[in-house]
């Protein structure tokens, strides 16, 4: 308090093998009222050693301490935080002895002091042809009975109730009221609607409903390639079942949902293979909430520890989103003028004329990261296995919530732009023509030796150990993450969490594969790690190489923020990978944030103060007489 510091010069251990020559503190030179010198006052008026706390002083303090986290937070240990993020695990020496704030939902800051202002759509992002990617999430509630038991209009008895978990955009979770089995789009959107607080605005969400009774009805066709136009629920393709021991395939045990997961260990549940699905699948689109959702769930446990939705079979509770989910940036923001293009039968962009192939070829520029190998006056790459062409397609003409769709492709001299995912549109509509958007942004395959395993609308993908690579004849053991696998030279670009990547699936001969999804899902790794190796023999993908040779299998995990709209076996034809995106700053435009970008959020009060010519609560409304 006097103003100076003073000097290290008072040993305060003398003849310590640990600190032969003492140790000493320096501290500021303290006074008390009557202005005497107080000569050791490191610690003045601190309890617990000055921002450390616990029975022994063993643990640093929450911000704010002793009101730690502003009373709008939880103090948690480093360990304890990485947990609450996705079961993400922190083992190192500080595991219990650094803390930090959890805060509640709608604060923000160290110490949780900062309120989050209300999030909307920028007035300036919409253009002739912009349209905004709103959240569209399907709800499946299905059974394996013989007989169907969720039916329409007559529940039956104990086929019981579910409930939608529904997650805004700060992450706060709101859970409706019970929805009966079989229930209208009506009912369920009436559900949504009386959430409180308006977290879902009244008249601003669609529902379709779509109802399988058994797999003679096509709506749940389990055949092996292709989708049916204007169907969005033939989604046809295999999914091979294991158990501890043995890989279990047969090409006519294809499955619309896969595998069926035992809690907990990631075994195939094989005691319902070969049968049929039937039920109910909602499609609700939430074009009242802007922005990157978090994936809601389905509830099926409304009384207490038991199920609340019952049937005579396997009760299959599934969320996913086909190439629809929320965002909060447009990273294909960039429009290719003057270029529009229809999509045939054969996959390949068509309806372009000899002058719009030139302009496209412009428009996408290089596909990988080195613009000395681009050929052409038009400066581009073909594209390839290795580093596709990702562009996003949008009707010319739409309304402003058709969001568009994420599609790869590459380009030969024989075939013209070839479309990697069998793009179909949703509405069987084969006329309609798309207007392309690029960006300069790069999709990387991470590893060419590295097997994504997949069941459908899960958020977890296995990494396959020991793939073998067709180029080099080398085996691989799949860790493509950053932490442990990135010094392997099997690995081109590895994987962090937070890192946005794809699934595609490509041919050895490097053509696109036939089983890859309609629909790309650009997804979000929230963790990547290991668990105990399962023990597996006829590892289906080594057939041709050494179809008896045992390996580790599932070891390797990467855990996403939304549902895969597919599924992969381990299976040679139908070898899907890694591809990490590369987002550019020149090509993606942030067009939902805090008071839509178009005012400054009070921190104190969570209001937002809008621009000149800018009013509504969030900013999102563009007026030429606001002040």
């Amino acid at each position: 308090m006097d103003g100076t510091i003073s000097s290290p010069d008072h040993p305060k251990i003398d003849n310590s093998f640990v600190y032969p020559y003492g140790t000493t503190e320096q501290f500021p030179q303290m006074e008390d009222s009557e202005l005497n010198e107080l000569t050791n006052s490191a610690h003045y008026y601190m309890e617990c050693s000055n921002g450390y706390d616990g029975v022994a002083c063993q643990r640093a303090s929450c911000p704010g301490f002793p009101a730690s986290c502003s009373g709008h937070g939880v103090c948690k240990t480093k360990r304890q935080l990485a947990a609450a993020d996705n079961d993400n695990v922190y083992q190192l020496w500080d595991k219990d002895a650094t803390m930090g704030c959890e805060c509640d939902d709608g604060y923000d800051g160290a110490d949780c002091s900062l309120r989050t202002c209300k999030h909307g759509i920028d007035p300036l992002y919409l253009d002739d042809s912009a349209t905004i990617k709103y959240s569209i999430f399907d709800f499946a509630t299905l059974t394996t009975a013989a007989t169907p038991d969720f039916t329409d209009g007559t529940p039956l008895a104990g086929t019981g109730t579910w409930a939608i978990r529904f997650y805004d955009i700060h992450g706060e979770d709101w859970l409706t009221q019970p929805i009966d089995a079989g229930a209208t789009c009506d009912e369920v959107v009436a559900a949504l609607e009386a959430l409180p607080n308006n977290v879902i605005p009244s008249g601003e969400t669609t529902c379709n409903k779509y109802t399988g009774a058994n797999s003679v009805d096509t709506t749940w066709s389990t055949t092996v390639t292709g989708r049916t136009p204007g169907n969005p629920y033939t989604i046809k393709y295999k999914m091979a079942l294991w158990d501890a021991t043995t890989v279990i395939f047969d090409e006519s045990d294809t499955h619309w949902l896969g595998s069926y997961d035992l809690p907990g260990s990631g075994i195939g549940d094989t005691s319902h293979s070969g049968r049929s699905v039937s039920g109910h699948v909602y499609r609700i689109k939430f074009f009242g909430n802007p922005g990157a959702l978090p994936q809601p769930k389905i509830e099926i446990k409304l009384d207490g520890g038991r199920p609340s939705l019952a049937s005579t079979g396997k009760v299959i509770t599934k969320v996913w989103t086909d190439g629809q989910q929320g965002e909060d940036n447009d990273y294909f923001a960039d429009h290719c003028d003057g270029v529009t293009v229809t999509i045939d039968g054969s996959n390949i962009l068509a309806g372009l004329s000899a002058a719009q192939v030139k302009l496209l070829k412009a428009c996408l520029g290089a596909s990988d990261f080195d613009k000395d190998n681009n050929v052409d006056v038009y400066n581009w790459d073909y594209g390839s296995a290795s580093y596709p062409h990702i562009i996003k397609l949008v009707r010319s003409e739409t309304v402003q919530t058709d969001g568009g769709y994420y599609a790869a492709l590459y380009y030969t001299d024989a075939d013209g732009f070839l479309l990697v995912n069998p793009f179909s549109p949703p509405d069987g509509l084969d006329t309609d023509s798309y207007e392309i958007y690029t960006t300069t942004g790069t999709l990387a395959l991470t590893s060419s030796t590295s097997q994504a395993t997949f069941g459908f609308a899960s958020n977890t993908i296995y990494m396959a150990n020991l793939v073998y690579d067709e180029v080099g004849g080398t085996s691989f053991n799949g860790d493509i993450s950053c932490e442990t696998g990135s010094a392997n030279a099997a690995i081109a670009h590895c994987l962090n969490k937070t890192d946005i990547f794809a699934l595609l699936a490509f041919n050895v001969d490097g053509t696109a594969s036939e089983y890859n999804s309609p629909n790309i899902n650009l997804y979000t790794a929230t963790r990547l790690y290991t668990q105990k190796p399962v023990l597996v023999g006829a590892y289906a993908n080594l057939d041709a190489y050494s179809s008896t040779q045992a390996v580790n299998y599932m070891t390797h995990i990467l855990n996403t923020d939304i549902a895969t709209n597919w599924a992969s076996p381990n299976y040679a034809t139908e070898v899907f990978r890694v591809y990490k995106f590369f987002p550019a700053v020149a090509s993606t435009y942030n067009y939902v944030a805090e008071c839509s970008n178009r005012g400054i959020c009070a921190t104190d009060t969570a209001l937002c103060t809008c621009f000149h010519g800018y009013t509504n609560d969030d900013c999102s409304v563009q007026n030429s007489v606001a002040l």
